[in-house]
């Protein structure tokens, strides 16, 4: 009992002298401000200097300064109670430390502070080497090679001044660091290099994203461009008609670059297109309100997808080791009932034709596939979709580990003679991207109209009204020194960076 607390003792004692002897690490970021986190874009310099100072002479092998980003998950297992997870290391960058700049011999002196400047760019692509996992679709390994966003830290959430949520689950993190070590080889673990000391400091990283060809919805039975609907008078009462509504894919969201001044509002547009093809000599429905909502899906894995990921069926993801968490947030909802509806009467067998052969129009809406008439009304309402400044929003992504789409979700009401209970909807969902512009790329604004200001906005809710127009893992032996490979873990890893 006595050479126990003896040796507890001395264990104690060494400890303390250790710390103390530990070498203090601080890392100065150029352009930053207290309280407030660092953002970066694609192209900007990451610079600042590390300053490590010694209580005692300190004899140490090297400083070492890079800058990481790491991919962390976890998934709840479906077979078993318990979780499982994935941390891939997808972006590492060295800087090099001149002979000179070291102190010679190899011991830093108490009392003097020794300063190492560095400065990193923030590239717009990943090494190939990355990405070597099996997949199905050919496009997937340029997806999982471009730069991702910060992701799920709620301490970077936001635009570095203000924290808010940027809508991803506690199982997936995206995060972004400069480290810097003090190193000495070791006596005995055959000569590797050990930290005597090391110092993460967090930055933010939303990379710029350029725009993808619209998606293909035919694929995906999530989304839904058209809608057909009866229109009923009333509970248990006859039909006045089919209505019809359908809408394609809106111009992408751009997102403004972190750190960019503006009082402009992000946004972009979409349209509704609405048609009516009544039973008899009935009149259209009385339009009500337009509800548009914007979801965020986050999908991650404990293992590198093959493919992009796809809602699918009830529950959208069902195979083990893979998650889903979506969140959605209102955009708008908008009055309606002043939208025109326009008469059109086909008098010949042409007009007939060119009515049927309107479905294949991406701007206009067919008639009903179940009911076709001579005469049919249309509409088409305009809706604003602009970003509200309660959430972070970050560009769409696809990595080896994490992704993030968005779909605009649309409602619309409308009333029909004694239908009072249940006011009818119909209902549209439709893909959307988020993008980020390039820094100092002002002038784009005008030429892409994404960003508009608040009278453009509340010309977009005026409603209009225009006729149709008849028309497995990454194998760890390819990846490069300054990458490591996805670790599937047996359950919950942490990054293990000291922030």
């Amino acid at each position: 009992m006595a050479a126990r607390s003896i040796m507890s003792h001395g264990s104690e004692t060494l400890d303390v002298f250790t710390r103390r002897s530990q070498p203090k690490i601080e890392i100065e970021l150029v352009g930053q401000k207290p309280g407030l986190v660092n953002s970066y874009t694609t192209g900007d310099q990451i610079e600042g200097n590390v300053k490590i100072t010694v209580d005692a002479d300190t004899r140490f092998d090297e400083v070492e300064i890079t800058f990481q980003g790491t991919s962390h998950t976890t998934v709840e297992r479906a077979a078993c109670p318990g979780r499982t997870g994935s941390q891939q290391m997808f972006l590492k960058l060295r800087q090099p430390i001149e002979e000179s700049d070291y102190p010679c011999p190899r011991i830093m002196e108490a009392g003097r502070t020794y300063s190492f400047p560095f400065t990193f760019v923030v590239p717009d692509r990943l090494l190939p080497q990355v990405c070597t996992h099996a997949r199905t679709n050919i496009h997937i390994h340029n997806a999982h090679t471009m730069l991702p966003p910060t992701l799920g830290d709620p301490m970077l959430a936001g635009n570095g001044k203000t924290l808010l949520d940027d809508m991803a689950p506690d199982m997936s993190q995206i995060s972004y660091i400069v480290r810097a070590a003090v190193l000495k080889r070791s006596s005995t673990d055959h000569g590797n290099l050990k930290a005597m000391a090391n110092l993460a400091k967090k930055v933010r990283i939303i990379p710029t994203v350029e725009e993808e060809p619209p998606i293909n919805v035919a694929d995906h039975t999530y989304y839904c461009t058209h809608k057909e609907k009866s229109v009923k008078r009333g509970f248990l009462r006859g039909k006045l008609g089919r209505l019809v509504a359908s809408a394609s894919q809106p111009k992408p969201i751009r997102l403004l670059p972190p750190s960019c001044e503006t009082s402009d509002t992000v946004s972009t547009m979409t349209s509704v297109h609405l048609r009516f093809d009544p039973v008899g000599d009935e009149q259209p429905p009385k339009l009500g309100s337009m509800t548009s909502k914007i979801k965020a899906s986050t999908f991650y894995s404990a293992g590198p997808w093959d493919d992009f990921p796809m809602h699918s069926g009830s529950t959208p993801i069902s195979q083990v080791g893979q998650g889903l968490f979506t969140e959605s947030v209102p955009i708008s909802n908008m009055c309606v009932a002043s939208a025109k509806w326009v008469k059109h009467v086909a008098s010949t067998e042409c007009e007939r034709r060119d009515s049927l052969q309107s479905t294949t129009s991406d701007d206009s809406t067919g008639p009903s596939t179940s009911l076709s008439r001579d005469t049919y009304y249309t509409a088409s309402v305009v809706i604003p979709i602009s970003l509200p400044k309660t959430k972070t929003f970050v560009p769409t992504f696809h990595s080896c580990l994490i992704s993030r789409t968005y779909s605009l979700d649309l409602s619309l009401t409308y009333h029909t003679p004694g239908a009072n209970v249940l006011t009818p909807t119909v209902s549209l969902r439709l893909p959307i991207q988020v993008i980020t512009q390039p820094k100092y790329a002002e002038s784009l604004k005008s030429d892409l109209g994404m960003i508009v200001t608040q009278e453009e906005l509340d010309e977009f809710f005026q409603p209009r009204s225009v006729a149709p127009v008849n028309e497995s893992v990454v194998d760890v032996s390819l990846a490069p020194p300054e990458y490591s490979a996805t670790v599937i873990s047996s359950g919950l890893r942490g990054l293990r960076t000291a922030v």
